[in-house]
């Protein structure tokens, strides 16, 4: 146990307290080995620590003159971006929630910009307990959160670790979801890789476990995924030794029988809807448009730089072209001209849009911008370092940033603010939010067999 300095602010006529309560240094008084008290009454009264722990007793927490001890712990909990503190005594409820206020004072490789929070929360246990449970208020500046309790306990500031969904494979760098599996691709795992370790599998899993289960034999280089309700489709990216061309690929989610629908160029991309597959050739610089069985390809789009990221509505199909170009795109589904709607970005990658705006995510430079789709200036939702995969869902945008604080990120689009959901992932890429489920990414890994698929979800 640590015994620090702690003030004590109690206001035996104002409730709660005030600067003009005045107070006491409790930690210079306290004898040595005993945790510092905090004395309040019916009135109720603050207490605030040196670091910036505060309790607010409000009147009639408690029925009568009442000393709560504060014992700041050494441990450290799951995901704790701060300090844990025990309140006591052992079985002291409140008639009324009295409020924490739990600094956050986790160390991160990069500051958090203007309008962006931790997604942290108090989590509370029973004294002598280590089953820790979120509580239920949340409220979170860039310096503290803010919980309330009606009992004494364990308490500290921490962030939800994303489950792992799949874990030590070879660099997953696609994913795709219906409304019963998660879908990805990898190169294997330690165990399972294929000889030649350019060869990967398409895997599937449900949510919420973690028994994935290679739906295809190995095939050379599988880059990006879309489903359907009966297949799932993947860009082969082929491979020059021995020569096995490029191609675009689907299982059947029943039968799993694979079928080559098309070879051409270099497939980096795929993204479809009930009458056509889509996808983007980073050596011909094409977008291609095919019917769902197969068929001769279309070319939709040409100099279309390095299209490994899509996204569409009911009439168009983005890109982005990264370095090549560094340009985003759009082109009508029935074909016609193309529209230039960004250029001289920093090395463009993940792609949304929604009914108004198209969104996409700068590698480069680190920026996140928006522009509408009829035309017109871009707009800056966020500044990070390295950022790669977008998502949208509603009114909420998701990104990764592959350096920095190697973040997760959720963009309030109303709000205007973002909220950081997960921090230190290694090597985060490909994200997807699908309605009414988790949100899911690829952590591709630093080393090899060290990717993961993870899950997120909030209290």
């Amino acid at each position: 146990m640590k015994r620090a300095s702690f003030m004590v602010l109690a206001c035996a006529a104002a409730g709660l307290g005030s600067a003009a309560c005045g107070g006491s240094d409790a930690g210079d008084d306290a004898t040595p080995g005993t945790e510092p008290q905090f004395s309040v009454d019916a009135q109720g009264g603050v207490f605030t620590g040196d670091d910036g722990f505060r309790i607010e007793v409000p009147p009639g927490a408690v029925g009568a003159a009442t000393e709560l001890t504060i014992e700041h712990v050494d441990a450290a909990g799951e995901g704790a971006v701060g300090p844990m503190y025990r309140l006591g005594p052992e079985g002291q409820t409140f008639a009324k929630p009295i409020k924490l206020t739990l600094p956050i004072t986790v160390e991160l490789d990069a500051e958090l910009g203007e309008n962006t929070v931790l997604d942290a929360y108090g989590f509370s246990a029973p004294t002598g307990s280590d089953d820790f449970t979120p509580l239920a208020l949340h409220q979170v500046s860039a310096a503290d959160l803010t919980t309330e309790t009606t009992s004494v306990g364990t308490f500290y500031a921490a962030m939800i670790p994303a489950a792992v969904m799949a874990n030590q494979h070879a660099y997953p760098m696609a994913i795709a979801a219906d409304d019963t599996y998660l879908y990805f691709a990898s190169g294997g795992t330690e165990d399972t890789a294929p000889a030649d370790s350019n060869d990967g599998f398409i895997y599937r899993v449900k949510p919420g476990t973690t028994d994935a289960e290679a739906m295809t034999p190995a095939d050379p280089d599988p880059k990006a995924l879309w489903v359907n309700a009966s297949h799932v489709y993947w860009a082969s990216g082929g491979d020059n030794d021995p020569v096995i061309p490029s191609a675009l690929k689907r299982v059947d989610k029943s039968s799993l029988e694979v079928e080559t629908l098309a070879e051409v160029g270099y497939v980096l991309s795929v993204i479809g809807d009930e009458s056509s597959v889509y996808f983007g050739d980073g050596d011909g610089h094409n977008i291609y448009k095919m019917p769902l069985d197969g068929g001769e390809p279309v070319v939709l789009a040409s100099d279309a730089g390095k299209p490994e990221h899509l996204a569409q509505d009911a009439e168009n199909i983005y890109w982005t072209g990264a370095d090549t170009t560094n340009k985003v795109y759009k082109v009508a589904k029935s074909g016609g001209d193309v529209t230039v709607i960004a250029e001289n970005e920093g090395e463009p990658a993940g792609i949304a849009v929604d009914a108004e705006f198209v969104y996409w995510a700068n590698a480069g430079d680190g920026g996140v911008f928006k522009a509408p789709i009829a035309g017109g200036a871009k707009t800056l939702i966020y500044q990070g370092g390295s950022m790669a995969g977008l998502a949208i869902r509603g009114s909420t945008l998701f990104s990764t940033d592959m350096s920095r604080n190697r973040s997760v990120q959720a963009h309030d689009l109303v709000s205007n603010t973002t909220t950081v959901l997960a921090l230190g992932q290694h090597f985060a890429w490909r994200i997807i939010a699908p309605e009414g489920q988790d949100v899911f990414w690829t952590n591709g890994g630093d080393y090899r067999f060290e990717g993961q698929i993870v899950s997120y979800s909030a209290p």
